[in-house]
């Protein structure tokens, strides 16, 4: 909505506030000129009334700030009612005639500069308003020396380049305080902001680190004991060489299998999928293919259809973090596929983007438990070694990039992941 962009509330009202006290010192002091050097006589008692209560309404204001935020309304209402104390002192002091119509500028260039659109039209049609109804329903000028009233359009004169300066200075004033204050908030919030990307971002180390400690901590102690035992067996002499041969061999194949372990969740957690250091270079989606195939172990690569484009025209996409992010959303397939079923991967290009869906046919999972599939450390595989991070990370690689990352599942059906990429 037009004008929804507005300065802060907190930062203008108090600017507002000394603006309107300078206004009331003005407004007396132009009144007292009035009477004591132009002999006009005025009607005292309404004019110090309507400034009585000009005052009162800044004393309220400053008692507003202190107590809680103000709103953007407050701030529009204040320069409502100011339009209509003008209105009323130029009503008693000439009406029209009075120089110092062009202080009506003064709420407008406020508005405009704080509140946007709709209330700076509001304020500006408020002073049109007011400033018409002078023409209406006025009180004449009064002066106590017949000769001055005979100046009375030099007088006037003289006072609209007094109006005009003093309107001018208010404004270059209020203008120019309020960009310096709400320069510093500026400032202020970046800072903040960036305090906090650095707590948040230490925070997520740390999470990370748990996490990874806790996963490896058991294939550590798992290696450990199988190295003690390939000791145990090396030195015991009563054991047959062809057994100590064949037990070693066992051991040495669950240590091979618990290193994988450990290389998994150290491949998770330095966040290989988010490696964007390389930048992004022409890629074949054969060699893709055959990439993945090559990474995966065979008897997964045996389970994986592949359905690619019949073109070969290359795509340029960050090719290495692409490579990670398929083969751990591939990983996820085959995992919760049974050995016998088999995992599509299916590659398109709409649009002139590059789509790829992975569809298994296993398990699948409830509603609930797809909808946190995408959190960090969130895992349907306890104890396997996982992070949880492999979602995660894909999800935060087609973000980075300007893709997306969708999924759907349904229990005993399967689940189909879709990651949709631009291509550069």
């Amino acid at each position: 909505m037009p004008g929804s962009s507005a300065r802060p509330s907190s930062v203008v009202l108090p600017w507002l506030v000394r603006l309107r006290w300078v206004s009331l010192a003005l407004m007396l002091g132009a009144a007292v000129a009035a009477s004591r050097w132009w002999t006009v006589r005025l009607p005292w008692p309404p004019l110090l009334a309507l400034m009585m209560a000009m005052a009162a309404t800044n004393v309220a204001l400053t008692l507003q700030l202190r107590a809680r935020a103000p709103r953007r309304v407050l701030v529009g209402g204040v320069l409502l009612l100011d339009v209509g104390v003008i209105t009323g002192l130029i009503a008693l002091a000439g009406g029209p005639i009075n120089p110092f119509g062009t202080v009506y500028l003064v709420s407008i260039t406020i508005a405009a500069a704080t509140l946007g659109l709709w209330w700076s039209a509001a304020v500006a049609l408020a002073s049109t308003i007011g400033f018409g109804l002078t023409f209406v329903r006025h009180r004449p000028l009064d002066f106590a020396d017949p000769l001055v009233a005979g100046r009375v359009l030099s007088l006037h004169l003289w006072g609209m380049w007094v109006a005009l300066a003093a309107a001018a200075g208010l404004i270059a004033y209020f203008v120019s305080r309020m960009s310096e204050a709400l320069d510093e908030r500026e400032r202020a919030l970046a800072e903040a902001r960036s305090a906090a990307a650095r707590s948040d971002r230490l925070a997520a180390l740390l999470a990370l680190g748990a996490g990874a400690a806790h996963e490896l901590a058991t294939p550590l102690n798992t290696i450990s004991i199988l190295a003690g035992e390939i000791g145990r067996v090396t030195a015991d002499g009563s054991i047959a060489p062809a057994d100590a041969v064949t037990e070693v061999a066992t051991h040495a194949a669950l240590v091979r299998d618990e290193v994988e372990r450990c290389t998994r969740v150290l491949d998770q957690m330095t966040g290989r999928a988010l490696a964007l250091d390389g930048a992004a270079g022409p890629l074949t989606l054969d060699s893709l293919v055959e990439g993945l195939r090559h990474r995966l172990d065979p008897s997964s690569a045996g389970r994986l259809d592949v359905t690619v484009p019949v073109e070969t025209v290359p795509v340029t996409i960050p090719a290495e973090p692409l490579r990670q992010v398929l083969l751990s959303l591939l990983r996820n397939a085959f995992d919760a596929s049974a050995p016998s079923q088999r995992v599509a991967l299916e590659v398109t290009r709409p649009g002139g983007r590059t789509r790829f869906t992975v569809v298994d046919t296993g398990t699948g999972m409830r509603a609930d438990v797809a909808a946190r599939a995408g959190d960090p450390f969130f895992t349907t595989k306890p104890g396997s070694g996982n992070l949880g991070l492999g979602l995660f990370l894909a999800r935060a690689f087609a973000d980075q990039i300007g893709g997306r990352l969708e999924l759907e599942s349904r229990v005993g059906v399967g689940t189909t992941v879709t990651l949709d990429l631009p291509t550069f």
